[in-house]
């Protein structure tokens, strides 16, 4: 029997092929995507939305609003401060504990749910960047888990161990969505081509 599971969806390339091989693996209940103030927010829940309808998995936004009061965070919408354009630094785009905070909300839905897994686009080309994409950042909120959740819900990623040229490749092996995907971090109607995020898509589909 396959476990339960909610998926965490950006719109993303990581997070749209994990959540595709999960399709496979697990009985997803429903998709969330997060509207926290990013400036990519609604163009992510667009794609989330193209991507949940391919896959044939409900979809839930869940806005988690108190970030706008975080004035300094360049990445959210009400912020534009000179000289950062392409938001090329991990510093650029980072958001205080916003993993960290994902799982937990994606958690108490899981645990009302009766879902057994939270299912997320961690990687390994992302996780030398960022500090909570790694497995050891997975492996200690795992800890966590087992406290505040009744049914020990547990958080998985199918693309852990690769990086986004990997993630591509498996993307086309499962026949992803991957027309419908969104990663820029400006948040315009068409993918800027030129921040961290789409200059990454790029090089994948090279």
């Amino acid at each position: 029997m396959k476990p339960k599971s909610i998926i965490l969806l950006s719109g993303g390339l990581d997070s749209t092929v994990s959540a595709t091989i999960a399709t496979k693996r697990t009985n997803p209940l429903f998709a969330i995507t997060f509207d926290y103030g990013q400036r990519a927010a609604k163009m992510e829940i667009v794609a989330s939305k193209k991507i949940c309808r391919a896959l044939r998995i409900k979809h839930k936004v869940v806005k988690i609003p108190f970030f706008s009061e975080f004035k300094k965070l360049v990445l959210l919408r009400h912020k534009k401060k000179p000289g950062i354009k392409k938001f090329s630094e991990s510093e650029d785009v980072w958001i205080p504990n916003r993993n960290g905070l994902f799982i937990n909300i994606a958690a108490c839905f899981a645990e009302y749910y009766g879902a057994n897994l939270i299912i997320t686009g961690f990687n390994r080309e992302e996780a030398r960047e960022f500090p909570d994409n790694t497995p050891q950042f997975m492996n200690m909120i795992n800890k966590s888990l087992r406290y505040s959740t009744l049914k020990k819900v547990k958080v998985k990623s199918y693309v852990e161990k690769y990086t986004k040229k990997q993630i591509y490749k498996i993307g086309l092996k499962y026949k992803a969505p991957l027309q419908y995907i969104y990663s820029c971090y400006l948040g315009g109607k068409e993918m800027c081509g030129k921040c961290a995020s789409c200059q990454k898509l790029l090089e994948c589909i090279k």
